[in-house]
């Protein structure tokens, strides 16, 4: 009798020929929770994209530490150097200086950061180089490289010619200008582009009457680590430099994103337990439309037990379904969302995500299989839960109650 009753929780789920307005209400409440689970598995998707990309295009570009002189005077940077790459968690060091300036082209000024850099050594403490040709960069020539978003709001393009204005740091309140070749633009795709400048540390330090102290990048084996690190390198290096590690720039951004993926999971959990509160309502129904089948098992012999492994059936096969069919639109859904929305944005010529804004300016997204496994299987569990009220119900109604009330 238990595979009977196992059958016929199968035929009932299929059976579309009774009453139609249960036909109906099954279905929708089945289109209800592959809905929220599709939905559940995007969103989960496009938070794990951010994710991706803040560990591999934004925190592969900025210095996971920097140190800098706290003095103006001229520092021992090679001993430094040297000391800093004893550390075990250490990968890599490159020299570097930085100055404020404004860049002038025609009427267009733009205060901004630039960093003088050797190209070498750069590509050793970031991924710069996958995005440009820092070799371009050269002692003798007075070349730059600029964030494309920063160079589209001077009206600069590669081969342009651009004014530098450099505020000197030895006491006198003067500006020095200078004639700089825009050698090359560089698109990472985040925010970077609005204010990234890079020369030559040589011509850096020529900019200014009083060449600035040379400071040190760092990349480190585990970035999550950097702010350990940076604290571990301050507690010999601090008396000398001011640390920072990325978490000083990007953490709150980080934390921000983490912080929405599980608000937005606590959402869409909520929506997928509305589709299968309806599923009770269904069944609810299903057992009040079948009373008469109840009646006519119940009388044939069929146990409490039986009736209860029916429609625990039926449920099971709606929650399997919905969640199935569920994880399979998500994931197909996800796998095309970028591509999705690059296309909407093309269509109408709008900017969904401006890097001035977002840390990138596109939408990613990342199928994890473990989540899109977590997501079914707590969307067939909750299912498979709400049967157990209206499929108990059932086994309790007594055969002439159940044939009568029919």
């Amino acid at each position: 009798m238990r595979s009977l009753a196992t059958y016929i929780g199968f035929r009932y789920s299929a059976d579309r020929s009774g009453n139609q307005l249960v036909s109906f209400l099954s279905r929708l409440s089945m289109f209800g929770l592959i809905l929220g689970v599709a939905l559940l598995v995007v969103v989960l998707s496009v938070m794990n994209g951010f994710d991706r990309e803040m560990r591999n295009r934004i925190l592969a570009l900025v210095p996971h530490i920097t140190l800098q002189p706290w003095s103006s005077e001229e520092m021992d940077w090679q001993q430094l150097q040297q000391d800093v790459e004893r550390h075990p968690e250490v990968v890599a060091t490159a020299p570097f200086v930085q100055g404020n300036a404004m860049l002038i082209k025609g009427g267009e000024v733009e205060p901004s950061l630039f960093f003088g850099i050797d190209p070498g050594a750069e590509k050793a403490v970031s991924r710069i180089h996958e995005y440009v040709d820092l070799d371009i960069l050269k002692a003798d020539s007075k070349d730059l490289i600029l964030g494309k978003a920063l160079a589209e709001r001077l009206g600069l393009s590669a081969g342009d010619r651009a004014t530098l204005g450099v505020p000197q740091t030895d006491g006198r309140q003067n500006v020095r200008f200078v004639q700089m070749n825009v050698a090359a633009l560089v698109a990472t795709g985040t925010e970077l582009d609005q204010q990234l400048m890079l020369m030559h540390i040589d011509v850096a330090r020529s900019l200014f009457a009083k060449a600035p102290p040379i400071s040190l990048r760092v990349s480190v084996d585990d970035v999550f680590a950097s702010p350990q690190i940076a604290w571990e390198l301050a507690s010999v290096h601090g008396r000398d430099y001011m640390m920072r590690d990325w978490s000083q720039q990007f953490g709150n951004m980080y934390h921000a994103i983490q912080m929405s993926r599980k608000l937005v999971v606590i959402m869409l959990l909520a929506v997928v337990a509305v589709a299968v509160f309806n599923v009770v309502s269904t069944l609810v129904m299903v057992v009040n439309d079948k009373r008469a089948d109840i009646g006519i098992l119940r009388s044939q012999g069929a146990s409490q037990g039986d009736i209860l492994r029916i429609f625990l059936t039926y449920g099971a096969v709606i929650g399997a379904v919905g969640a199935s069919a569920g994880g399979i639109i998500g994931v197909l859904m996800a796998l095309g969302v970028s591509d999705l929305v690059a296309a909407i944005e093309n269509l109408f010529g709008l900017k969904l995500l401006q890097s001035d804004v977002y840390p990138i300016n596109y939408l990613p997204s990342d199928v994890r299989i473990p989540d899109v496994v977590m997501v079914c299987a707590t969307a067939y569990v909750m299912s498979l839960l709400a049967t157990i009220y209206p499929a108990w119900r059932a086994s309790r109604m007594a055969p002439a109650e159940a044939l009568r009330s029919s």
